[in-house]
């Protein structure tokens, strides 16, 4: 019960850091898809951690293709003054792309640095952008979604158009739709303008899905429908795909040898995936426009739309067909109604002929995986615009299996190697892990990883070379525990887990949340852990534990703890088959009614004199 209302008194002293007191935004759409914006803005401060992370205001633009100008922005104080930003705390600086890999890029970002801000304080900002340059010639789209994390009070937006440009609107939870054209607009020009409101804002949840997903919006496209959007990118990507003799060149050096085409495929991907470095790229309309294929290969660098275009050259000069594949890389799940560019941030390769996906920016996912943020997700084929959606989580193919064998010393110390393979999405976060254990101080990432479960010790981890894409893959280890129990004499002791994974322990400390206001995403992977302790013999085991058996919807977890002389063998299986990648309160009540059978198995002891 103590535990109950803790909770709900969480929820209940929620308060978002910011409000929104006033927005209202006005677009001027002219016939060639270019734009005038007209953005007003005034936000109150609602907490101090507000005021750390608000007193500033980020507005991004890219330099090549629109303007930005602040018109006023004044700091409005509780007691009705006004203290204006000087024009020297505006300032100009490049955008830095939110990932952590180098970027290129043309984009920037005025920064409107508000004097005097505390709580209670309100930060208004009156801006225009100028869009000279459509970054899909001849096209204008935009959304907003409002954020259940934070309350608004009036919000406005108004739309104008010239007749010429055919734009689309859908809204959710917003008052509005066509009005009357203003005087102030161009003759026979059509307006619309919707208005929202928001007085309650919630906490942000574990998993949550994208706010895109299912928060109130406001969307506006000239783009018919999704096959009008991929045939606006393949347009300007297609051409960047040209086979060149030096491109035929290296696909017939990678490929020699085999008449396997799925084989040809994989060595192909497996050479893009490993000589392109990852670089993001930004400059103009590159945010949607790849670079040509043989300047990729003569720089070996790029981001996934030249990863994407290099791929499909080096296949086309052997005759397979691939497409790029638009999708989130992210937790939104689904596509808007309307044809808006805004959900796909990321582009993949799929290639028809083997009804396959492949994403060459990974690094290190083997032919056939995608990363799980990946998994699932629908996607848009640029070539004939249809829409697919990429594979699901598998419980056949995502999935972990660890060996452990251990030997109780007579001083309670504790030697032990494991052995653990892992497959599908799984296989690429052990890879990339191991990866980045190299050229570290293999003392300081043993004792890190001990140190998860309360254990000390030495040992050492070996691995196969984590960029082998093709070589078959686990992670082996060796350790020594320092002394876990007092012997000789009576006691007891519960499993330990070296330097293997420790999966099942590291899910036993998931707390869910008692209350669950949105979807969150979800996965569907089982989990195998066989574990073999010797015993001294002459150490008397007076008694091992009691196996569990759990089921509940799509969730299993079973554990068998079997006594043979003087070693004990322990098997421990979790199985999650959900029928989708998203879920609600459902699933975390089977979690609610798991984790303490878990933690409880977890616990359980060997006692012996």
């Amino acid at each position: 019960m103590v535990a109950w209302f803790f909770s709900c008194a969480v929820h209940a002293q929620y308060k978002p850091p910011v409000s929104t007191v006033l927005a209202e935004t006005s677009y001027f759409v002219n016939q060639d898809g270019s734009y005038h914006q007209e953005l007003e803005s005034q936000t109150r401060i609602e907490t101090a951690q507000g005021v750390n992370a608000f007193a500033e205001e980020r507005l991004s633009y890219i330099s090549t293709l629109e303007d930005l100008e602040i018109v006023e922005a004044y700091t409005l104080q509780p007691d009705g003054s006004k203290i204006p930003v000087a024009p020297e705390s505006i300032r100009t600086l490049e955008s830095a792309d939110a990932s952590e890999a180098p970027t290129f890029s043309d984009a920037k970002v005025k920064v409107i640095v508000f004097p005097k801000v505390d709580v209670g304080s309100q930060l208004y900002y009156k801006a225009r952008y100028f869009q000279h340059t459509p970054l899909f010639p001849g096209h204008f789209f935009t959304s907003t979604y409002f954020s259940p994390h934070k309350r608004y009070g009036n919000v406005t937006i108004h739309i104008s158009h010239d007749p010429a440009i055919a734009i689309q609107v859908d809204t959710k939870e917003m008052r509005g739709g066509k009005v009357a054209a203003l005087p102030s607009d161009q003759a026979g020009w059509i307006r619309y303008r919707y208005d929202y409101s928001q007085t309650e804002a919630y906490p942000a949840e574990s998993s949550q899905l994208s706010v895109a997903d299912f928060a109130p919006y406001f969307a506006a496209t000239s783009m018919a429908n999704y096959e009008e959007l991929a045939r606006a990118y393949q347009s300007r990507a297609k051409a960047s795909t040209r086979v060149t003799p030096a491109i035929a060149k290296l696909a017939a050096k990678i490929t020699s040898g085999t008449n396997e085409p799925l084989e040809k495929v994989r060595r192909l991907y497996s050479w893009v995936s490993q000589n392109i470095r990852y670089i993001a790229i930004y400059a103009g309309a590159g945010g949607f426009v790849p670079h040509d294929a043989q300047s990729i290969l003569d720089h070996r660098y790029g981001d996934c739309k030249d990863h994407v275009v290099l791929l499909e050259s080096l296949l086309q000069s052997i005759g397979i067909e691939s497409s790029p594949a638009l999708i989130n890389y992210g937790n939104s799940h689904r596509l808007p109604n309307l044809a808006l560019v805004t959900p796909f941030n990321h582009v993949i390769t799929y290639v028809p002929s083997f009804n396959l996906f492949l994403d060459s920016t990974t690094q290190f996912a083997p032919m056939g995986t995608l990363p799980d943020k990946e998994m699932d997700k629908p996607v848009l084929l640029t070539s004939n615009g249809k829409i697919l959606r990429t594979p699901s989580f598998d419980t056949q193919k995502d999935f972990s299996q660890t060996f452990v064998q251990m030997t109780l010393m007579p001083d309670g110390k504790m030697l032990g190697k494991s052995h653990t393979q892992m497959h599908g999405f799984l296989e690429q976060h052990s890879r990339a892990s191991q990866f980045g254990y190299q050229n570290q101080e293999p003392e300081r990432v043993v004792t890190r990883l001990l140190s998860r479960f309360q254990e000390t010790g030495t040992g050492k981890i070996q691995s196969g070379n984590p960029k082998d894409l093709g070589a078959p893959w686990s992670v082996d280890a060796e350790f020594e525990l320092d002394p876990l129990v007092n012997v000789p004499g009576p006691s007891a002791m519960g499993m330990p887990t070296g330097l293997a994974p420790g999966i099942l322990k590291a899910m036993s400390g998931y707390k869910p949340a008692r209350i669950r206001r949105f979807p969150h995403s979800c996965i569907s992977v089982r989990h195998e852990e066989t574990l073999d302790v010797l015993i001294p013999k002459e150490i008397h085991i007076e008694r091992v534990p009691k196996g569990i058996d759990f089921v509940r919807g799509g969730v299993q977890y079973k554990s068998r703890y079997t006594l043979q002389g003087n070693t004990l063998n322990v098997r421990r299986e979790y199985i999650a088959n959900r029928p989708t990648s998203i879920c609600g309160e459902e699933d975390d009540q089977l979690w609610r009614e798991l984790v303490p059978v878990l933690q409880r198995d977890l616990r359980s002891q060997i006692f012996f004199n």
